[in-house]
């Protein structure tokens, strides 16, 4: 009985330590009128490699949580990262952002996001050194409207002189940024300057986010909501033809469900993010990968 007794403390204490090692610290980064905006920070589970990743939510500007992205953050802090993810200002919340919202709606939504992930970056550079943030192995990443937010927050079309965060993001750089479906809204915001190591994930039959270059849900010239995307592949042309760092990973015949592929992509993540922090010669080139898009 004692011996029972004994090992159900013990199989109790371990479980209390699991789940509070499970249970993220919840930082304040910002607070904008009625809004306080917040991360999630995941901490390194296992041996630390000393890289940390901010990341962001998808969900169409109108809705998502960061908690639906625990398992991405929990399979890459057993892998050693330093993760955050944010909540963000959902602009259309509750709304559509379809081809029935009118182009400026949808263009203010996902400003909106990147203004929020430029205050979060901010933060965490401020104070790195609490939360063993090393800033020259320092990542960001998005899935779906998180990936527009993070690849248009790093090549910076919103950002003018006259935001007094200008002085930072032009001369800051993540040391890379990883995008699962995502999209930029201007190929002429990226610079011969502001170029980092970039992963994409995107399925060549995306019926949300185009491929290439498309009107971003293949929206009539007509609609109220029409306005152009520079998907995955025509980013990696551009790379190509620049001779840039890039690594695309292609799914033949898949849609958007490759959004969620951060999920399950743990080793082409890390291999990306190691190359990048040891400064390997990192060659435009894409990777086809012949198969479900649910495996």
């Amino acid at each position: 009985m004692l011996k029972k007794s004994i090992s159900l403390l013990v199989f109790t204490f371990f479980l209390l330590v699991a789940v509070a090692q499970q249970q993220p610290d919840s930082l304040t980064y910002a607070i904008k009128g009625a809004d306080t905006l917040w991360m999630h920070h995941y901490k390194a589970a296992g041996p630390a490699n000393g890289m940390s990743l901010l990341f962001v939510h998808g969900g169409s500007f109108t809705g998502g949580e960061p908690k639906n992205q625990r398992p991405m953050a929990e399979g890459l802090t057993r892998m050693g990262y330093n993760v955050f993810v944010i909540k963000y200002r959902l602009y259309l919340k509750g709304k559509d952002f379809g081809c029935g919202m009118a182009t400026p709606e949808k263009l203010k939504a996902i400003q909106t996001a990147v203004d929020d992930a430029m205050d979060a970056t901010l933060y965490i550079v401020k104070n790195a050194a609490s939360l063993d943030v090393d800033t020259s192995k320092f990542f960001i990443s998005g899935s779906s409207a998180g990936a527009e937010t993070v690849l248009n927050l790093v090549f910076n079309p919103f950002i003018t002189k006259k935001d007094p965060r200008y002085d930072f993001f032009s001369r800051f750089r993540f040391t890379g940024v990883m995008s699962f479906s995502g999209a930029l809204l201007d190929m002429n915001s990226i610079k011969a300057d502001n170029w980092i190591p970039v992963f994409l994930m995107h399925g060549t039959k995306d019926q949300l986010v185009p491929f290439g270059t498309a009107a971003h849900r293949f929206c009539r010239a007509i609609d109220p909501g029409w306005m152009m995307f520079f998907g995955s592949h025509t980013i990696y042309e551009y790379a190509v033809a620049n001779k840039k760092p890039l690594v695309l990973y292609t799914f033949p015949g898949a849609g958007h469900e490759v959004s969620n592929f951060m999920f399950r992509r743990f080793a082409e993540m890390d291999s990306f993010m190691r190359a990048a922090v040891e400064k390997k010669k990192l060659k435009a080139r894409e990777v086809i990968i012949q198969s479900s898009a649910k495996s």
